[in-house]
């Protein structure tokens, strides 16, 4: 039997008839007649877990996996806050998680009553739209759900949303047989020919390309460009990107081989994407700065990156590359761009994830923590095989909480990545020792999925301060702000029953694991 509570039914019909289908559930009183609910429908599929930040990012994975919405779902009071991280994430990565909250009656909220505080825009800034349901309007409970999963899953950019469900007594009333039939809002948008100032029309002049650059910055593959359009344009201009752009790597260069130093100055540079990883590529871009930038995106905000933007176009990528590709075949020619000298890796972690990703399988799925392990995997390339039958090259996709690089969440993305993912489907992660041990709660998750993969890099602090200057002289502060320990994820691995492995002589055995595996490095 369902909660016999109305709204928590049509709140949950409304997210049904959606095609919502994955919810992650946190322990809790005051949500608990929204979690039994959950679990009793059998279109849903659930994940437990009991520290609501890890459940946050969770649902990131799984939404980021699955290219569809993923629900939290957390009990009233502080919890919510516990979410916060993973919404800024999910923001600014333009991923449609849908925060839901129980929560107490307005009346006693302020009024020492427990697990009670202001819920509703408690997420800020960081959710598209924060919406209370009414305990006793079923239409307007009803429209608010659906304007919640418009904002998140269909009206450009994606984005997270935030739920927020008081709950009077009694909650433990369990009579309804089934979920009601709920009305679904659809939503439809004509995305519009862009307007023409380039001079498509045939009695203007065509611009000069010959002197520009299309740069690829962070893709989900939600929205990353379709390879059609990429190649054509790749055929007539220069196109720059990373690993995290998630194209094939035949349609661009990686900014990463590129000889910045004996670059020369362009004309226009073209942007589309999310955040460009690579500080030579930003660097030269703002010394050197071309007399246009123009940047495609979802939301059309101001992105002026290179402090010389003169354009915003909103749009989607693909629709937007392809009219401005009609320009650019008119009139250009690709430059030559200066590559760096093909070096070996004297950098252990650039050499083993280089050999990583050399070796594991086509259809493995890779999510890379923030800071170090970002930036030293653009050294470094997937290995691709090609589709016959698609006539298409294919590698792994590379996920990367980069929306705003925080260091909480990685593993537990990582874990709603594996569980989304088909137990064939190998989902490797790459992560610092500071976000390994920072998250460490991801491990709490039930059950955890068998196809998961961890690669720890434990130096005994964090691995970006090795490049910048920290004041070595002074022990406590040098200790303070690098986060120097002597831990081993032996023993996490060990407290949650985790095969570990150490050492790279068993990189060959961590990549064939057919179950979890943490293996980890001591630099």
């Amino acid at each position: 039997m369902l909660s016999s509570n109305k709204i928590i039914l049509e709140a949950l019909a409304v997210l049904k008839e959606h095609g919502i289908e994955d919810f992650v559930l946190c322990p809790g009183s005051r949500n608990a007649p929204i979690v039994h609910t959950i679990c009793q429908v059998k279109e849903f599929r659930t994940h437990r877990a009991t520290d609501e930040r890890c459940a946050g990012f969770m649902a990131l994975g799984l939404a980021l996996a699955t290219c569809k919405p993923a629900v939290v779902v957390v009990t009233s009071g502080s919890a919510l806050a516990n979410l916060y991280p993973s919404a800024c994430e999910a923001f600014y990565q333009h991923v449609p998680v849908i925060f839901v909250s129980a929560d107490r009656p307005q009346a006693w909220i302020g009024q020492m009553d427990g697990q009670t505080m202001p819920q509703e825009g408690a997420l800020g800034k960081m959710v598209k739209m924060s919406a209370s349901l009414p305990e006793n309007d079923i239409w307007h409970a009803n429209r608010l759900v659906n304007e919640a999963v418009l904002e998140a899953r269909y009206k450009l950019p994606y984005g997270p949303v935030h739920i927020n469900i008081p709950l009077s007594e009694p909650i433990y009333d369990f009579t309804a047989e089934a979920l009601p039939r709920a009305r679904k809002i659809e939503y439809r948008e004509t995305l519009l020919p862009l307007q023409d100032p380039w001079g498509l029309e045939k009695d203007v002049p065509a611009e000069d390309w010959s002197n520009s650059v299309l740069i690829l910055g962070q893709a989900t593959p939600m929205d990353r460009v379709h390879p059609n359009i990429l190649r054509l344009t790749h055929t007539h201009i220069t196109v720059i990107g990373e690993n995290l752009c998630n194209q094939e790597a035949d349609l661009y260069t990686n900014a990463s081989d590129i000889d910045w130093s004996k670059m020369k100055p362009v004309e226009r540079v073209l942007t589309l994407g999310g955040h460009i990883v690579n500080k030579e590529l930003k660097d030269f871009f703002r010394k050197n700065k071309p007399k246009e930038h123009w940047h495609i995106s979802h939301d059309g905000a101001v992105a002026d990156l290179f402090g010389c933007q003169t354009a915003v176009i909103k749009s989607d990528y693909t629709k937007a590359l392809n009219i401005i590709f009609q320009d650019i075949c008119r009139k250009s020619q690709k430059m030559e761009l200066p590559l760096k000298k093909k070096r070996s890796a004297n950098d252990k972690r650039t050499a083993l994830i280089r050999e990583l990703f050399d070796t594991i399988p086509h259809t493995s799925l890779v999510h890379l923590a923030n800071s170090s392990t970002v930036r030293i995997a653009q050294h470094a390339r997937l290995k691709e095989y090609f589709d016959k039958e698609k006539h298409t090259s294919r590698r792994p996709y590379i996920f990367c909480n980069r929306g705003i690089n925080g260091i909480e969440g990685s593993l537990s993305t990582t874990i709603g990545i594996a569980m989304a993912a088909p137990q064939w489907q190998k989902v490797f992660a790459v992560v610092g020792d500071l976000s390994f041990f920072y998250d460490q709660n991801a491990f709490w998750a039930s059950p955890l999925p068998q196809n998961l993969h961890i690669l720890v890099f434990n130096d005994g602090r964090g691995g970006i301060f090795n490049t910048l200057p920290v004041p070595q002289e002074h022990e406590t502060s040098r200790q303070a702000i690098m986060g120097e320990h002597n831990l081993s994820a032996r023993h996490v691995a060990m407290l949650h029953n985790i095969k570990y492995l150490e050492g790279e002589e068993n990189m060959q055995e961590f990549i064939n694991s057919e179950e979890t595996t943490i293996l980890e490095i001591k630099l």
